[in-house]
């Protein structure tokens, strides 16, 4: 009876030990099945692929080629942005992987028994089905399955790359590169001829390139209102559109058909000149749209947007500056405050008056902090505050003339050379009467 229990206690130890032999064993060879490498596990080029669809959480997408060119599968209208598309595609060029485990009997522990998504490749020799999974947890890189009972861990996870809405695939009327801007026409509410012109002396100073020209008499702009213009143009939000198949009574209902104000922007790059058209409409509720040169695309334009502008005018343009003075240039100012005049001399790095040594930084600092606040026409009906003449080593320009007079408590009308050019914060005049004072009191 003795010997029996112990026999039995000895078969269930052997048995034990056999268990644990076979579990062992299944570590081991699982162990074995998981090996890393960089191998290569999918090579399609572009040019091989005639489809490509993905699932990726609620997202279903799918997209055809033909010709070389992409097209949304159920919407051939669609404008598909064919260098986006490119991008995308490169990704499955060459798919990496750098663990590889084989012989998988249960996916579930890599997310792969139900995929998070799966991107279908389609050539003329069948499809290729990449399943996602989950992230490793050591390293976060994806898990993926060809269907082949085999597991891959990928370098670069395709879900990055996926759109999640085909608008992030949509071609987009887009503002070019250009590497100079050499004319925007304007029509509409405002007629205006802007020209680049840097190398022409077309007023007292070179800090101007653009002009507006007026029957060839030309006005000075601001280089940065110019190009910032532009800038407006191409910060305008081409993810809200209305449509892109437009017709012509689409665009008479947005007011396009006869916008209310229309750009044509002449530019060069790369040696080559080219433009484009911008048109501003509203509909009847007032809301703004902008269609790019004869593009079906039509964009809703945020108010702010379209009423900045559909304000753009020669005052919206223009410097703000009284004067751009090189100094260097100057040899003479004269200063006429309460009816007397005192005149500076400039010779080389020295101002004087009546032969005096005088510091001229504060006033030539209060010279060019003039600016208008807000341009206007008005013909000065109140006292002259000060006024002043610059004397220029120029022979077109040999003189300029700024009189700041009495407006109200918060600014003065400016003119220069006798045209108003409007009002300037009043404190500006009071800073350079008082630098003037600084360098003029007691003299007789």
């Amino acid at each position: 009876m003795k010997r029996t229990k112990q026999l039995t206690i000895l078969l269930l130890i052997l048995a034990v030990l056999c268990l644990a032999i076979v579990v062992a064993t299944g570590v081991e060879r699982h162990m074995d099945s998981i090996s890393a490498t960089s191998e290569e596990i999918l090579a399609l080029s572009a040019d091989e692929l005639t489809g490509i669809s993905w699932t990726n959480g609620e997202t279903s997408l799918s997209f055809t080629q033909t010709d070389g060119v992409w097209q949304d599968a159920s919407d051939g209208e669609f404008p598909i942005d064919q260098d986006k598309m490119a991008d995308l595609l490169a990704h499955f060029e060459s798919v990496t992987a750098s663990f590889i485990i084989e012989d998988v009997e249960d996916f579930t522990q890599y997310g792969l028994a139900s995929p998070t998504g799966t991107v279908t490749l389609t050539t003329a020799d069948g499809e290729t089905v990449l399943e996602l999974g989950d992230y490793s947890t050591m390293d976060s890189k994806r898990y993926v399955t060809l269907g082949t009972g085999t597991v891959y861990l990928i370098e670069d996870d395709p879900a990055e790359y996926l759109a999640e809405d085909r608008d992030e695939l949509m071609r987009q009327d887009t503002i070019p590169d250009y590497d100079t801007l050499d004319s925007i026409t304007v029509e509409g509410a405002a007629s205006l001829a802007v020209e680049y012109r840097p190398d022409e002396e077309l007023t007292y100073t070179d800090r101007y390139d653009y002009y507006l020209n007026q029957d060839g008499s030309f006005q000075a702009l601001d280089t940065s209102k110019v190009t910032g213009l532009i800038s407006t143009f191409d910060g305008l939000d081409r993810a809200n559109y209305v449509s892109y198949t437009a017709t012509d009574e689409d665009l008479a209902q947005w007011g396009l058909d006869a916008p209310a104000i229309q750009f044509t922007v002449t530019y060069t790059a790369d040696d080559a000149q080219s433009s484009f058209v911008l048109a501003f409409g509203q509909d009847e509720d007032g809301n703004g749209y902008m269609r790019m040169d004869d593009s079906p695309i039509v964009y809703s334009v945020d108010e702010e947007s379209y009423e900045e502008i559909t304000a753009t005018d020669y005052d919206a343009l223009r410097p703000d500056e009284v004067l751009a003075l090189d100094w260097d240039a100057v040899t003479s100012v004269d200063f006429t405050l309460d009816d007397t005049v005192y005149t500076l001399t400039h010779s080389g790095d020295t101002w004087t008056i009546n032969d005096t040594e005088v510091e001229f930084d504060e006033v030539s600092s209060a010279v060019d902090a003039l600016a208008v606040s807000e341009f206007n026409s008005e013909e000065p009906a109140k006292k002259q505050e000060i006024t002043f003449t610059v004397h220029l080593d120029n022979e077109t320009w040999p003189t300029l003339t700024v009189a700041l007079y009495q407006y109200d408590g918060e600014s003065c009308l400016a003119t220069l050379d006798g045209e108003t050019l409007g009002l300037v914060d009043r404190s500006l005049a009071v800073d350079l009467t008082e630098a003037v004072n600084a360098i003029t009191l007691g003299l007789e």
